[in-house]
């Protein structure tokens, strides 16, 4: 009547904020974050692939691989490739390697271009920008 076979968990997670959530803290992960809600705070995923969704929202700074924005951000970004959809809003200070902005997609703020020969590592990148900063 019931399977005794196990689900086999899978090599890499996700975790989801989801829409009718508000969340007030930093979050760090090593794997995929989904925004479907509100954060109050910053998001740290080095490694990893951070998506905002239309009606998602952040209110602080991110630091990941790649953004995919279709929502909102409200604060600074450091990626190396920067997708903005249709529905995607940024402001702030954003530094990346590649970006591509969707018709109807907006960044307001300063967009900082990284070289190749600048460093790979983007927590490097936002530790040099924050001591420019200081």
């Amino acid at each position: 009547m019931f399977s005794t076979k196990r689900i086999k968990e899978s090599a890499s997670s996700t975790t989801v904020i989801s829409k009718n959530t508000q969340f007030v803290g930093d979050i760090s992960s090593s794997e995929k974050i989904k925004i479907h809600g509100k954060v109050n705070g910053n998001i740290n995923s080095d490694n990893g692939i951070v998506f905002i969704d239309k009606g998602g929202i952040i209110n602080g700074s991110i630091l990941c691989e790649k953004l995919i924005l279709n929502g909102e951000l409200y604060g600074e970004c450091y990626c190396n490739v920067l997708d903005v959809y249709e529905n995607g809003f940024l402001q702030g200070n954003v530094s990346y390697r590649f970006l591509e902005i969707k018709s109807g997609g907006c960044i307001t703020g300063v967009l900082n271009k990284l070289c190749d020969e600048m460093q790979n590592n983007v927590s490097e990148l936002a530790k040099d920008s924050q001591e420019h900063e200081n």
